[in-house]
């Protein structure tokens, strides 16, 4: 019980340290999301998602954050996917500061902007985040930049780098780079990866590991069942 309170006055402490460092804001153990330059202890309450991260305007949550959006069911009529459209993009976002970061867990009816995850994250609908470490569980669609850990929704999931494991159902895993496990109905890994994909159709590209599905293709063959490269070419 001893070492729970030191563990815990360390991080209080450590917390206020940093927040003094950077002009941070300490509130708990309920607080606003969408308040700037703040860290809250406790429960973070967000209404709406944020525009495009501003710098300077950090807030982090350690503890649970909460986000009700009423529009969260309509964020699938967005002209197209959030994900980065190539390797400049994609470095652009990763190399940014991000405003908006969560440790512990993230529960929302459909998380939909550029914020930074560590732990679990629930959404309702769908789920589009800059970076998500740990768990991240979705109700229709995971889309994530830099995606560590267990992937998972009911519809499909799209990460443009990653590692762990992804499972969907028929509408696929899609990534431009992976190294894990991808199971789902459609599996693909455009630019490089390393694992296992089991699927009834499984492509990628410069790959090493195996293929297990009605129809698997890799750079070195495409076969029906099981399909294996053992060197990236």
């Amino acid at each position: 019980m001893k070492n729970y309170v030191l563990v815990i006055l360390i991080l209080l402490i450590s917390i206020q340290m940093s927040a003094q460092d950077q002009k941070q804001k300490l509130r708990g153990p309920v607080w606003i999301a969408h308040s700037a330059n703040t860290d809250v202890l406790g429960i973070s309450l967000a209404a709406f998602p944020e525009d495009s991260p501003k710098e300077g305007e950090l807030v982090r949550t350690y503890g649970m954050r909460v986000e009700v959006f009423l529009l969260s069911p309509f964020y699938f009529i967005a002209p197209g996917s959030p994900i980065s459209n190539s390797n400049e993009v994609y470095d652009d976002k990763m190399l940014k500061k991000t405003s908006l970061q969560v440790y512990g867990i993230n529960l929302s009816t459909g998380t939909y902007q550029e914020i930074d995850n560590f732990g679990l994250s629930i959404t309702g609908f769908i789920h589009y985040s800059r970076k998500n470490y740990g768990i991240s569980l979705a109700g229709v669609t995971n889309e994530i930049e830099n995606g560590n850990g267990l992937i998972a929704a009911f519809g499909g999931n799209a990460v443009y780098e990653g590692n762990g494991i992804m499972m969907s159902t028929v509408w696929g895993n899609s990534s431009i780079r992976f190294n894990g496990l991808q199971i789902s109905g459609f599996n693909s890994i455009i630019e490089s990866g390393s694992g296992v994909q089991i699927g009834l159709w499984n492509t990628a590209k410069n790959f090493k590991g195996i293929q297990f599905g009605l129809w698997n293709t890799n750079d070195k063959r495409s076969f029906p069942i099981i399909n294996w490269q053992f060197k990236k070419v």
